[in-house]
């Protein structure tokens, strides 16, 4: 037989888990409420982080775009300035270069001067004429007489002098004939003149055609003295003879 106090026991400890089972459930159904009633905010806070994930990401991916566009305008400007180094040193260069040519064109200019002023004071000798027949530039014997004449009056001179030859013709044929027949006259005396000792650079010589005729092209005896070269000895007064 149980005694009155183990059953009162009993039943204090039956009613004592039915409280913490019933307080048990009602615990779980407040936090559920109290949880459900948070989803919201916190669905809420979910959201705005992610939108602050990815305003950081774009935020991210514009800057590195635009350190990436830096970069490049960068390098580009770079070599932009080595371009333009690079071309100013050539407009340098082109510069000096022109510095010296303009140099030596002065100088040029100056000697030629010189020249002038040492031709100025040349004086022509006699003029002496050589002749042709009729479309050549073939010298005869007078012609090359005449020559050795001249070699021979400059052959002890060894300076201070100059020869100058003019070619002509008669008034036939066409203009360009005429002149291209004038240029083989003038350098046929020339090449003759040079065979002779004569220095080259001493003589010039230049073709005129048909210009300057000294007789009247409607006769045969006019146009035959119009087929020339003119020789003239342009002498300075220091010349020097050799010993």
């Amino acid at each position: 037989m149980v005694s009155p106090i183990r059953r009162f026991s009993q039943v204090g400890l039956v009613i004592l888990t039915g409280m913490l089972v019933l307080s048990g459930c009602a615990t779980r159904k407040y936090v559920r409420l109290q949880t459900q009633a948070l989803e919201p905010a916190i669905q809420e806070a979910q959201t705005g982080v992610k939108e602050n994930a990815e305003r950081i990401d774009a935020v991210d991916k514009r800057a590195a775009q635009g350190i990436s566009t830096a970069q490049a305008a960068a390098a580009t400007a770079d070599t932009k300035a080595v371009a333009a180094q690079k071309t100013a040193d050539g407009a340098t260069q082109a510069a000096q270069a022109a510095d010296r040519k303009a140099d030596t064109a002065n100088q040029g200019v100056q000697q030629a001067g010189n020249r002038i002023n040492n031709i100025d004071t040349y004086t022509e000798g006699e003029k002496q004429t050589v002749l042709f027949a009729v479309n050549q530039s073939k010298l005869d014997d007078q012609a090359k007489s005449t020559l050795d004449k001249i070699a021979s009056d400059l052959s002890g001179q060894r300076s201070g002098y100059m020869i100058e030859l003019q070619g002509y013709t008669d008034g036939t044929g066409s203009e360009q004939y005429n002149i291209g027949l004038s240029q083989r006259r003038v350098e046929s005396v020339e090449r003759y003149l040079v065979s002779k000792n004569l220095p080259l650079f001493r003589v010039s010589v230049v073709g005129l055609g048909k210009e300057n005729p000294i007789a009247d092209n409607k006769t045969k005896d006019g146009r035959a003295q119009n087929r020339r070269v003119e020789i003239r000895v342009l002498k300075a007064a220091n010349a020097r003879q050799t010993n």
